[in-house]
């Protein structure tokens, strides 16, 4: 508390003696502005600072040069916040040189924080304020010429952007048209096998219906051909009886052939023997012919053909 009474209290004396004498005044500021030079020299830049501010602030000297000059001190040692307010109240000075100059400065602080387009802006009043600030013309076209690349690189990002989105959307389509091509080639391909399936399931009923249909058949054959052979036998049997029944018959009809026959034969010419050959092979005739007729009346109808 103590130390803050006391510079109160010298900057109020300090001021008097200023006040009253103007002699010493100009006198202590000569003295700072050196101190201040001979610091800048060294590269003390808070020295520099320090000996400007008493300049400045204290002594209430008001001098756009030491302005800049505690700016660009302000500035090397990375304090961009006051070397910033120090820019902007040299840029407000009269002197065209010295507001160039600021104003160049404050289009570096603007560049390196990346805002391009103040940068630019500041690099302009420079040059209007000075036409033959070199710095701040090679600044603003090495700067508007950087600005362009990097729009140009920005427009070139965007329509490699849009390339490769259109590329990922054309390669999507293709993608979707060959998973929606296959799938309508495996539906193809399921449909095709179901109707293969059904196809054959067809062809299995209808073949297990013919074979259905041919064991019938061979059933009824077989049941014919038992009937046949049974009718066959039978036949056999007939014709053994009938046969025997000729033989018996041939023998009564030798027995019971009477004389009138006997001279019938005779005068015929005719042997009792082959009388009786001939009329053997009648009753043969007669048998076969008896036989044939029950072979028609026992065999079943076609019933695929009409009765006719």
């Amino acid at each position: 508390m103590k130390s803050v009474f006391f510079v109160i209290s010298f900057l109020l004396l300090s001021i008097s003696v200023l006040a009253i004498d103007p002699v010493g005044k100009i006198a202590k500021a000569n003295a700072a502005k050196e101190r201040a030079a001979e610091a800048l020299k060294n590269g003390d830049y808070e020295k520099v600072i320090e000996h400007y501010t008493y300049l400045l602030d204290s002594l209430n000297y008001e001098s756009p040069q030491a302005e800049l000059n505690r700016a660009h001190a302000y500035f090397q040692l990375k304090d961009t916040v006051n070397s910033y307010d120090a820019y902007r109240r040299v840029a407000d000075s009269d002197n065209k040189e010295l507001k160039s100059k600021a104003l160049l400065q404050l289009g570096n602080l603007s560049e390196m924080q990346k805002e391009y387009e103040n940068a630019l802006s500041f690099y302009k009043e420079a040059l209007r304020a000075d036409p033959g600030n070199q710095k701040a013309r090679y600044n603003y076209e090495l700067l508007k010429k950087k600005m362009q690349q990097q729009e140009q690189q920005n427009q070139d990002q965007q329509d490699q952007n849009k390339d490769q989105n259109d590329q990922q959307q054309d390669q999507e389509n293709k993608d979707q048209q060959n998973k929606d091509q296959q799938s309508k080639e495996d539906q193809n391909s399921e449909n095709q096998k179901n109707e293969e399936n059904q196809e054959n399931k067809s062809e299995d009923q209808n073949s297990e219906e013919e074979q259905q249909k041919e064991n019938a058949e061979q059933q009824q054959e077989g049941e014919q051909s038992e009937d046949e052979k049974s009718e066959q036998e039978k036949e056999q049997q007939q014709q053994q009886e009938q046969q025997k029944e000729g033989e018996q018959k041939e023998n009564a009809d030798d027995q019971k052939m009477d004389p009138a026959t006997k001279q019938k034969l005779k005068e015929m010419n005719i042997s009792e023997e082959k009388a009786q050959m001939i009329l053997e092979a009648l009753r043969n005739k007669e048998s076969q012919y008896f036989q044939q007729l029950r072979k028609k009346a026992t065999k079943k109808q076609d019933s695929g053909k009409p009765d006719w």
